[in-house]
């Protein structure tokens, strides 16, 4: 990938610490302390492994509550601090202890991360796949044959006469570590690469084009076969995205979109076009297409540091030396090797591929357009729509923009054109509506629904921290099958089960499982089942196989003294949960009635609370009247349009919210106003 996790920070913590270490001739002398002798001062290298540590040991706590982003920074403190110790890490013994500790933990707690992140729903990336550079440098690390005498660098063994007549358009040293990646490729990894052979095939011409576009020679369309196996939708443990393998930053660099609807790091032209740039870039800072390619691994910083040390700017030099990472003396010779076979791959025992190059059409749209919408306006499955548009990170076009390029199966752009003019613009996307309710923020409505707040901000026009306000009107992108709040909730609910413990009732969390949507399902605000299972406000980590507590009861109920079978008089020691479970409602409904907040708790003896919808008069069902939900509509401009209640058209349709879809048919049991 461009850029190494643990030097993605570099460049900042870096300059950093040059302005500490230049504001004064001397390290500033802290306050002094009445009463106490004055100890000697810790040495340079001592206080500089001092901060190392405690940056090390920040970095594991905040790994352990799960703040992956703030224990990264800490990590990059840590490793900098170490790079940029006095004398040098490689002086020190103690700080070249310490380096290894932060490395091998920085390699623990992002493994530990990205299995957490396989077995939780990823929203938008439910099908990435595991990037190969992580796992194929550990390998070629593990291969990495004696080191090699000054003399024999760069050296040609004795190698297949094929090889040797190949042409190639960057320099090609085949030397002991190159020949020991091609065995590699050709025994323990020999389905890989013939898997990642197959897979590229589509790509190539493209690749090809691209780079010879862009002046960099066109055998670096191997390097994306060691950064991702070809995989459109691979994914690093350290977050680095697509083909080529882009962190965020060098991404945005680079003009890749990135945000909630869009991650064009996944669009194949789009990240071979930059990639190519980059690699430019580097080669003109560092006049070698060796360093450059290990630059892309370990970022330029790291590569003219280990120059600016040696005074060599020779790869094989400076990897025998060991001024390089372990990662990145591997990465080259595997590009190499991988060059190498792909260019002749029967002379080393490899099937050339068959397939023709990636083909389809562009449809230059006017208006979003979710995928299902689109797939069969083509004649095709989502699952097509997907591998065209792997840049997609959800079911639909952005919806901040109208124009977007969808790329759509060749010789499909005319049926596709007529089947899409045939649908209005208001039905290519599904939406809802949710009318705006006490206590009701952006995050909260985006997650009953499923969605995003960068969604609903989209959807409406604003930003994500405009405030709303109770009865304000907000549409809502409902995913493909989400048929009303209801709908919705039935589905979330389907495999929910909580077991008896004495006074309590148990969830095991499953595969897929969000705090959200638990808590959906046994009708309780998020809060609430934060606070019975001592989780931290904002918290959302869960893994599969935790026991969550999802209700507790006390040991005596609430009475239910109720004077019409609709409300109940709060009693000294009650408590709103205590209230709810005693009625057979949610807390979440018995605030609603109660016109409480999400939060609110506050009860006093004497109160009279609602604990039942409201009762109304059964009107004969051969009166009652079908009305289809039309964009724009809102339960409360439905119930004044036929002078009807909200709470009756909730009662008589059996939905306990004021979600409504467009094309939903709602019934109405008594007779009002005009349609």
């Amino acid at each position: 990938m461009p850029i190494s996790p643990l030097c993605a920070r570099f460049a900042l913590a870096f300059a950093a610490l040059s302005i500490f270490s230049s504001c004064s001739g001397r390290s500033p002398e802290p306050a002094p302390v009445p009463q106490l002798p004055k100890e000697a001062a810790a040495s340079p290298q001592d206080e500089t492994i001092r901060q190392a540590r405690l940056e090390l040991e920040r970095g594991e706590s905040l790994a352990r509550d799960g703040q992956w982003d703030d224990a990264k920074l800490a990590f990059d403190r840590a490793v900098d601090l170490l790079l940029n110790i006095p004398g040098g890490v490689e002086a020190n013994e103690e700080a070249k202890a310490l380096y290894g500790d932060v490395v091998a933990t920085v390699h623990e707690v992002e493994r530990g991360h990205q299995a957490q992140l396989k077995d939780a729903e990823i929203d938008g990336e439910e099908d990435a796949a595991v990037a190969a550079v992580d796992e194929l440098t550990t390998d070629a690390a593990l291969i990495e044959p004696p080191e090699i005498r000054d003399d024999d660098l760069p050296s040609t063994p004795e190698i297949e006469e094929e090889a040797l007549e190949t042409t190639y358009d960057i320099p090609m040293d085949v030397n002991a570590r190159v020949l020991a990646v091609v065995e590699m490729f050709q025994t323990q990894k020999h389905d890989w690469f013939q898997e990642a052979l197959d897979r590229g095939a589509p790509y190539l011409p493209l690749f090809q084009r691209v780079l010879e576009e862009e002046g960099v020679p066109k055998d670096l369309i191997y390097l994306s076969m060691v950064e991702s196996a070809f995989k459109a939708r691979a994914v690093s443990r350290a977050g680095a995205r697509g083909l080529w393998q882009f962190i965020a930053g060098t991404g945005r660099l680079y003009g890749l979109r990135q945000d909630y609807w869009v991650d064009d790091r996944f669009n194949p032209e789009k990240a071979t076009r930059a990639a190519a740039r980059h690699l430019k870039d580097l080669h003109a800072e560092f006049g070698d297409w060796y360093l450059a390619m290990a630059a892309y691994n370990a970022g330029a910083r790291r590569i003219d540091r280990a120059i600016r040390r040696t005074g060599n700017r020779d790869f094989w030099t400076l990897a025998q030396k060991k001024y390089l990472p372990r990662e990145t003396r591997s990465y080259v010779p595997l590009i190499l090797a991988a060059t190498i076979i792909a260019k002749n791959p029967e002379a080393y025992g490899f099937t050339r591929p068959s397939s023709g190059p990636l083909e389809y059409d562009v449809a230059e749209l006017d208006a979003p357009i979710d995928l299902e919408t689109a797939a069969k306006s083509a004649g095709t499955t989502i699952e097509e729509m997907k591998t065209l548009n792997p840049e997609l990170r959800h079911w639909v076009t952005p919806l901040d923009r109208e124009a977007y390029a969808l790329k759509i199966p060749k010789g499909t752009r005319a049926a596709f054109d007529v089947a899409l003019a045939a649908i209005p613009e208001s039905e290519r996307v599904r939406f809802g509506a949710h009318v705006v309710e006490r206590g009701d923020t952006l995050s909260k409505i985006a997650r009953r629904y499923g969605t995003s707040v960068d969604a609903l901000a989209s959807a409406n026009n604003m930003r994500v921290r405009t405030m709303i306000h109770p009865g304000q009107v907000l549409t809502v992108p409902v995913p493909p099958g989400a048929i009303g709040s209801s709908g919705a909730r039935a589905y979330r609910e389907r495999t929910r089960d909580a077991i008896e413990e004495g006074d309590r009732e148990i969830y095991v969390v499953a595969r897929g499982d969000t705090l959200g949507a638990i808590a959906d399902s046994f009708r309780m605000p998020l809060s609430e089942l934060r606070d019975l299972n001592d989780l931290r406000p904002g918290s959302t980590r869960i893994y599969p196989g935790q026991r969550l507590v999802v209700s507790s009861r006390p040991d005596v109920p609430p009475r239910r003294v109720s004077s019409d079978g609709a409300t109940y008089t709060v009693r000294s020691g009650d408590t709103l949960g205590a209230i709810a479970d005693a009625h057979g409602i949610g807390l979440s409904t018995l605030r609603r009635l109660n016109g409480m907040s999400s939060r609110s708790t506050r009860i006093y003896p004497g109160q009279k609370l609602l604990v039942s919808e409201v009762p109304v008069a059964t009107a004969d069902a051969s009166e009652s009247t079908a009305y289809r939900i039309r964009r724009g509509d809102t339960l409360t401009g439905i119930a004044r349009k036929f002078g009807v209640s909200v709470e009756e058209l909730r009662l008589w349709n059996q939905i306990d919210s004021d979600h409504i879809v467009v094309g939903q048919s709602l019934t109405i049991r008594a007779a009002g106003g005009s349609q």
